[in-house]
């Protein structure tokens, strides 16, 4: 925990210097809070269901211009979820507290008095913990869920003049998150998330 609030006051200060430093490079930083909603995609897993749900996540921004039409948007969140699952008939659930740190090359358009934008990049996720309440007892045997992912992800918004924006976000996961005994299966992290976030 000590090295997490050491990470996000880093991001933080390097946010600062940056605006501060070189005024020539439009830079902007700002808060996100968002809900996000997870369910896992599968390939080859009998018996195995999931279920959307709704956790809260709520993290920073830091937005970088190229020019007027590009820019590099990186973020860095703090999740929550909590997924419902089934295995054989027998309802279960998957939990996780995280960090989520995406990267999105952001294209704006200019309208009135907002900014509309799009992004595509990929981000990096680890867990702080993991756990499905009857994965030891699953018929595969003992079930182990991955902290760490990464996938591609895509983020479509709008901000006003005022500073306050709106958006929502989809990610896919290319790392397979639960690890059974004998088998290769596909579960991988889908994630939607809507938001309102508010720029410096």
């Amino acid at each position: 925990m000590k090295r997490l609030k050491r990470f996000v006051f880093l991001y933080v200060l390097i946010a600062v210097s940056l605006f501060r430093a070189n005024a020539k490079i439009p830079v902007s930083f700002g808060l996100k809070m968002e809900a996000n909603v997870h369910e896992f995609w599968l390939y080859d897993l009998d018996c195995f269901e999931s279920r959307k749900g709704v956790a809260p996540s709520l993290g920073f921004f830091l937005k970088t211009g190229l020019n007027d039409a590009l820019a590099i948007q990186t973020e860095l969140s703090l999740f929550c979820r909590n997924t419902g699952v089934k295995i054989c008939g027998r309802d279960d659930y998957f939990r996780q507290r995280g960090l989520c740190i995406p990267v999105y090359l952001v294209r704006n358009e200019y309208i009135d008095n907002s900014i509309w934008y799009f992004g595509i990049g990929p981000y990096v996720q680890i867990g702080f913990d993991a756990h499905m309440k009857e994965a030891a007892e699953a018929p595969y045997g003992n079930v182990s869920v991955n902290r760490l992912d990464c996938g591609i992800g895509a983020i479509l918004g709008c901000e006003f003049h005022s500073g306050i924006q709106f958006n929502a976000a989809l990610q896919l996961g290319i790392r397979e998150q639960l690890q059974i005994p004998g088998k290769e299966p596909a579960a991988m992290n889908k994630t939607v998330m809507v938001g309102i976030g508010y720029r410096f």
